[in-house]
């Protein structure tokens, strides 16, 4: 689940503690330890009932913890709103500067075919759009983000997006994009 503490052989211990309970399925002594201030306690319960497909109380759980600022606690915030569908929290969450909120909401905006909203905002992030889709580089096998990244002016989605449409023969959608000014399509076309 998580790493143990380095330093306090307590702390190690609590850790320890919290991560058997979450093993030997003791979510209500987790809940009740995460009640009384304990974060090991917090993180292991929160990861359990993601594991159960329990996003939302999940998110729950770990919502001190990511208020609180800690890193790992805000991904997993942005992750599990996102698998509860929970894209206002996450838009407010992006808008103060979260970025893994930012990247979550992109990508739940994308998977729900809402292109405009994911083009509004990527424009909208301005210095972040760069960091936005360059999270997204790993990420090319969906097609409606190549496009928004190709129609943003990202040169490598252009050229992997003209190259896929001509590998699939969709040459109706080359040709208005090379008709639209894409170098790329446009060299594609002139190839064939």
């Amino acid at each position: 689940m998580n790493d143990p503490p380095a330093a306090d052989p307590g702390d190690a211990a609590r850790w320890w503690e919290a991560y058997c309970l979450a093993g030997n399925d003791e979510v209500d002594e987790l809940g009740r330890r995460a009640g009384r201030g304990d974060d090991h306690a917090r993180r292991q319960l929160a990861c359990w009932l993601a594991e159960r497909g329990r996003a939302e109380e999940a998110a729950a759980a770990i919502r001190p913890l990511a208020e609180a600022g800690e890193d790992v606690a805000r991904l997993w915030l942005a992750r599990w709103l996102a698998d509860c569908g929970q894209a206002g929290e996450l838009r407010q969450r992006a808008d103060t500067g979260d970025d893994h909120a930012l990247a979550e909401l992109a990508e739940w905006l994308a998977a729900h075919d809402r292109l405009d909203e994911l083009y509004e905002l990527i424009s909208a992030e301005e210095g972040r759009a760069a960091q936005l889709l360059a999270c997204w580089r790993t990420r090319l096998g969906d097609l409606d983000v190549v496009r928004v990244r190709a129609d943003l002016g990202d040169d490598d989605a252009g050229r992997r997006l003209a190259h896929w449409l001509a590998r699939r023969g969709q040459i109706g959608e080359l040709r208005q994009r090379a008709d639209a000014g894409d170098k790329h399509a446009q060299q594609l076309l002139a190839d064939h």
